[in-house]
C-alpha cells in the first residue's frame, strides 16, 4: 500500500475497520445519563473546550493519534478525581465517566492501529507530532496551566502517570519500537519519539523528587507548628 495517501484515501481504506469498531465500542457500552447525578443547568455551565486543531497535513491521522491519548488520560483523571474527592456521588459518575472513556480510547488506538498498518511512515510521523506536543483539552481556559500543576502535585494526572500509564501502554499496543516496516521519515520520527520519552523519564524522576521534597516540607512545618 502506497504512503501517499490523502486523508480521503486513508478514511475510505479504514471504513470497514470503523465500522466494526463502532459496532463492538456499541455492544460494550453501558447507558447512563448524567441527569440522574447532577442538573442539567449545572453540568452546562461547567462545560469547557480547548482543542486545538492539528495541522492540515495528515490531520486525520493526528486527529486519531490525539484523541487517543486524550481519552486515555482523561480516563486516568476522572477516575483519579473521583477517588480523591471523597463524595459518593461524584465518584460514581466519574467512575462511568472513565468507563466510557476507556472505551472512546480502545475504538480510536485500534483505528491508528489500522492507519500504522495502512500507512506506516505517516502514521508514525502524525503519532511523534502528537506525543511530543500533546496538551488536554482546555489549554486555552483561564489558570489551566495553575491548575494543571495543581492536578499534578495531588496526584490527579502528573508526568509518571503521563509516560508510564498512557504513552508507554499505547505505543506497546501499536508496536512502535518493534514494527520492521518503517523507513525514511518514518523511522525517523521513532528515533525522535524514543528520545523524547527518555527526556520524558527524567523530567518525571525530576518532578517525583520536588514533589517528595515539598511534601517533607509541609509535613515539617506541620509538625513543628503542632
Amino acid at each position: 500500500m502506497s504512503t501517499a495517501l490523502s486523508d480521503r484515501d486513508i478514511l475510505r481504506e479504514l471504513a470497514p475497520t470503523a465500522e466494526r469498531l463502532l459496532n463492538d465500542h456499541l455492544r460494550k457500552a453501558k447507558s447512563w445519563n448524567p441527569h440522574d447525578y447532577v442538573p442539567w443547568d449545572a453540568r452546562m455551565a461547567h462545560m469547557t473546550s480547548g482543542f486545538a486543531k492539528p495541522d492540515a497535513e495528515q490531520v486525520f491521522l493526528r486527529s486519531v493519534a490525539y484523541v487517543t491519548l486524550q481519552e486515555l488520560a482523561t480516563r486516568i483523571s476522572h477516575r483519579n478525581t473521583g477517588a480523591a474527592c471523597e463524595e459518593p456521588i461524584a465518584e460514581r459518575m466519574l467512575q462511568h465517566v472513565a468507563a466510557d472513556e476507556n472505551l472512546h480510547m480502545i475504538f480510536y488506538r485500534n483505528i491508528s492501529a489500522a492507519a500504522l498498518d495502512l500507512v506506516p511512515n505517516a502514521a508514525l510521523r502524525a503519532i511523534t507530532s502528537v506525543v511530543t506536543r500533546f496538551q488536554m483539552p482546555g489549554l486555552t481556559q483561564p489558570s489551566f496551566r495553575r491548575n494543571a500543576v495543581l492536578l499534578a502535585e495531588h496526584g490527579i494526572y502528573d508526568l509518571r502517570q503521563h509516560l508510564d500509564v498512557v504513552l508507554r501502554p499505547v505505543l506497546r499496543a501499536w508496536r512502535v519500537f518493534e514494527r520492521t516496516d518503517l523507513t525514511g521519515d518514518g523511522a525517523r520520527a521513532r528515533d525522535e519519539l524514543h528520545t523524547y520519552l527518555d527526556d520524558l523519564e527524567i523530567r518525571a524522576r525530576r518532578f517525583e523528587e520536588q514533589r517528595e521534597r515539598a511534601a517533607a516540607r509541609r509535613a515539617e512545618r506541620a509538625a513543628t507548628a503542632g
